[in-house]
């Protein structure tokens, strides 16, 4: 990992997507982001039905609707009711992620969610889903992105 992004550039770029309508923030404690994570985020903001976008040190979480309490978290829980989105684990040391949990209401918005991320995705990066409860969903993906090193 060369390319890192520091705290201020990243808010900047998170401007426009922000005055757009889309609510995307990195926790406080963040100082800076791998530019492949900042890429992976904003790609997901450009959705139609991503409202909110949550950046931590480990972590991108992307849904239509946030969870009302103290801390802003976008909602991704398997199976609810109504929010369609995404937790993205990720470790830049070792140059992979981990599709968390996914959830989609809409036909077609896990598909676009995946999209999204795996534009551009980097050559030199893993994508692995550990716990896989959907019924060949993973199986298509993986298909389609054949060119995409899979740990399985």
């Amino acid at each position: 990992m060369d390319n890192w992004i520091k705290r201020k550039e990243f808010d900047t770029m998170f401007s426009p997507i922000i005055q757009n309508g889309t609510d995307i923030w990195a926790i406080h404690r963040l100082k800076e982001l791998p530019v492949e994570i900042i890429n992976m985020a904003i790609r997901l903001s450009t959705l139609d039905f991503i409202k909110y976008v949550k950046l931590t040190d480990d972590s991108i979480a992307a849904s239509s609707e946030i969870a009302v309490t103290r801390v802003k978290n976008p909602i991704t829980t398997p199976d609810h009711l109504s929010a369609t989105g995404i937790t993205i684990l990720f470790e830049p040391k070792y140059k992979y992620i981990n599709f968390y949990e996914i959830n989609s209401t809409i036909r077609g918005c896990g598909s676009k969610m995946v999209e999204a991320v795996f534009t551009g995705f980097p050559m030199d990066w893993q994508a692995t889903v550990v716990m896989d409860w959907s019924e060949g969903f993973w199986d298509k993906m993986k298909k389609k992105h054949s060119t995409i090193d899979w740990m399985m």
